[in-house]
């Protein structure tokens, strides 16, 4: 009891935690949560009016478990309240046609690809009988480049001329799910459009502060640009300064990523810990001078944390670092200063009161694992080993933080980013002291460079030539043999119980229990079974995929612990698209990458017959009509396995009924969207069994054991028709 006595705000944090997370899973539990939350008041305080007839300590358990379930409740409610509750005028709850919509935009441009992408708040909506609605809720509009010649302002209040549309789901298996992704950001739209469809009529900034905070960034943006040319260089000054990391090159994020040493281009809790460090150093003298120095102090560190997040433009991980360190500059300048554990899940539980979904945002997570594992291991390993060279200190200092931080956050790297960088102390012994050096002389280059332009320009050379510098180097560690551990697999159910093992381990061996090490030994005999259940699960599995690909048919077969790729044509240059969309079931599947089994169809074996093509997957027979059919007159029924439509080959679901015999019909999505929903409705009518790749995404079938059926001579089933 003692434990938990010393850190109250841990308990509060890890009840309201739980209670966002089961609302999600249990959101039924929450139909009476006002009902509840005023019965568990009234429980409240009739304790406290019997806390005065009998010793508050004797009901210190039952007023524990009502706070805490209360806490479980708010939690919860203030998710429904943000992110499901929306107002009957909310663009979700309109379902009339629109034609127009006018807004305003309320973020800065983030550069794509091919378009300027905003974030968009709904004021009005025009529907086709030129009904003006009131309306609210933000969607994404996406902008073509070639289309708009000066990028979009914070506060610009436009009319669109169009539509937006629901942000779709992952087709495939194990896709990342952006759609749920940007529901958490309440965000449930997208509207794509040209600058021929906007209309502009003012700037009138809905936080003008927000706007001073964009100003400014924009423009270090131009000084970073006019004393940092080089594009390579450029990119990485304005990630590590600013948190724009729209012009990164992807050569050298890639060597950054298999470095471990991209935390350094995501400006969030390493930039604003050297700000704070560098404010102790400054005035660190000022906080030893008494308690009014200790409360300028903190002041200061408060003041200058924000100028440097408002640099950057208020991003949401800036600020979460902003407000964590600020609790601690707080709790470091108030009288009583508290633990640091305790300082830091108050930091935590204020951020989800205000943003109940940041628990699942991976830099939230990311963040607070590293900042625990640092604040708890760090001190320990530093202990172990006493170097007197000032240099060896150091460099011993900075390798127990990397060691710490990574300790902490394997888990979830693995969870998210399915890999290992190892070489992470020889790059992180560079980049953190280099990441220091360079965000002073950065500063220092915004600071100085309005004033004395010649000194701007003096500084922005060195520090171009240092980030080239440093860019080498990282890009060397990135070629080093085995630089990088990929394809490591961890689902929802190994994170939670890797940590739990952790913990419990780290607690029993902390205050010597006994109970608790047996407790992480059962834990780690509970994780290794499901290991076990897991791989035989896999070995029993025999099932074909049908991938819903862009413009193309990917079969993937998989059996135990083989997949094999089938595709219908296939160039190298495609490899990463595919990856990106396939590979995510081939890892949770515990199986290759599909670059080390693809087989066109061709290449297993399929023969062309007339604008028809048939084969064997897994002893299954395939059908797949590339144009069309009216030409050839079949002699009897075909029998097939599964028959697949292209090109809108089929005008008639019933002629198609007539002349073949087949368990699953399929149509591909390399017809138009148009053909897709026309035989969707004509299957319906009919009763036939029929999948669209376009509106049903991927197909997964769970095969028994393998029957090879005899090929069907199909050249000698049809004949083609003169006419």
């Amino acid at each position: 009891m003692y434990f938990w006595n010393t850190y109250p705000f841990v308990r509060f944090v890890i009840a309201l935690i739980l209670g966002i997370v089961c609302f999600d899973l249990f959101n039924y539990l929450w139909k009476y949560d006002f009902a509840l939350l005023l019965l568990l008041f009234g429980c409240y305080a009739i304790m406290i009016f019997a806390s005065n007839k009998t010793s508050f300590y004797t009901l210190r358990h039952a007023n524990g478990l009502i706070t805490l379930t209360m806490l479980f409740l708010i939690g919860g409610s203030i998710a429904k309240t943000k992110y499901h509750d929306h107002p009957a005028f909310h663009y979700t709850n309109v379902y009339k046609e629109i034609k127009g919509f006018s807004g305003i935009i309320v973020s800065p441009v983030n550069e794509r690809t091919n378009h300027f992408r905003y974030d968009f708040e709904l004021s009005n909506l025009f529907t086709k009988t030129d009904s003006n609605l009131r309306t609210s809720g933000k969607i994404h509009l996406y902008i073509r480049k070639d289309s708009l010649a000066t990028p979009l302002r914070y506060g610009d209040k436009i009319m669109v001329y169009g539509n937006f549309f629901p942000i779709p789901g992952p087709d495939n298996p194990n896709e990342f799910n952006y759609k749920e992704y940007l529901e958490r950001q309440n965000i449930y739209s997208h509207a794509f459009v040209h600058q021929d469809e906007i209309q502009i009529a003012e700037n009138s900034p809905p936080n003008h502060f927000m706007k001073w905070a964009f100003s400014l960034r924009e423009g270090a943006s131009d000084i970073i640009d006019k004393r940092i040319p080089t594009p390579r260089e450029n990119g990485i000054a304005k990630a590590l300064l600013l948190g724009i990391k729209d012009h990164l090159d992807n050569d050298l994020k890639k060597a950054y990523s298999s470095a471990g040493a991209m935390h350094v281009l995501a400006v969030s809790g390493l930039h604003v810990g050297i700000i704070y460090l560098i404010i102790h150093i400054m005035f660190g003298k000022l906080a030893a001078s008494g308690k009014w120095g200790k409360y300028a102090f903190g002041i200061i560190s408060i003041v200058f944390i924000w100028l440097y997040a408002s640099l950057t433009g208020l991003s949401p991980s800036v600020m979460r670092a902003a407000a964590m360190f600020s609790f601690v500059a707080f709790s470091k300048a108030s009288a009583r200063e508290g633990n640091i554990y305790n300082t830091l899940a108050f930091a935590a539980f204020i951020l989800l009161i205000f943003d109940p979904y940041l628990i699942y945002s991976v830099g939230f997570q990311l963040s607070f694992a590293a900042v625990v594992g640092i604040v708890y291991l760090q001190p320990k390993l530093y202990r172990l080993l006493d170097f007197r060279p000032w240099l060896l200190d150091k460099a011993w200092a900075i390798t127990c933080v990397s060691i710490s931080a990574q300790l902490a956050t394997f888990p979830l790297s693995a969870f998210y980013f399915h890999q290992f960088p190892t070489y992470f102390l020889v790059s992180n012994l560079v980049v953190i002291p280099a990441s220091f050096l360079m965000l002073i002389g950065g500063i220092g280059m915004l600071l100085i460079d309005p004033i004395i332009s010649q000194a701007g320009e003096i500084i922005g050379l060195c520090l171009n030539q240092f980030m080239w510098l440093i860019n080498e180097i990282i890009s060397y560690v990135h070629i080093l043999p085995n630089s990088l551990i990929e394809w490591i697999y961890m689902d929802q159910f190994g994170l939670i119980m890797t940590y739990l093992i952790v913990i419990t381990l780290i607690v029993g061996l902390h205050y010597r229990n006994f109970k608790t090490l047996v407790v992480s030994g059962v834990l780690g005999l509970i994780f290794m079974l499901w290991g076990l259940l897991s791989h035989n699960t896999q070995s029993q599995r025999n099932e074909l995929v049908f991938y819903e690909i862009s413009d193309k048919i990917a079969v993937d077969h998989i059996k135990g612990h083989q997949g094999i790729l089938y595709i219908d044509d296939f160039e190298k240059t495609e490899l990463d698209l595919l990856s990106f969309q396939i590979n995510p079931h081939r890892l949770a599947s515990h199986l290759e990458p599909i670059k080390e089994s693809i087989l066109t169809f061709e290449e297993a074996d399929f023969v062309q017959k007339e604008t028809i093509r048939f084969g064997q997957i897994a002893g299954k027979r395939f059908l797949i009509f590339d144009s069309t059919t009216f030409h050839l007159e079949f002699k009897g029924v075909v029998k097939t396995d599964y028959l697949i439509i292209n090109n809108g080959a089929v005008k008639s679901l019933e002629w198609l009924d007539k002349h073949f015999d087949f368990d699953q019909l399929i149509v591909s999505n390399k017809n138009s969207g148009f053909y897709s929903k026309k035989m969707k409705a004509e299957s319906a009518e009919i009763g036939m069994n029929l999948h669209s790749m376009n509106y049903d995404g991927a197909l997964v079938v769970a095969l028994g054991e393998d029957t090879k059926k005899e090929r069907t001579a199909l050249p000698a089933l049809f004949t083609t028709n003169p006419d």
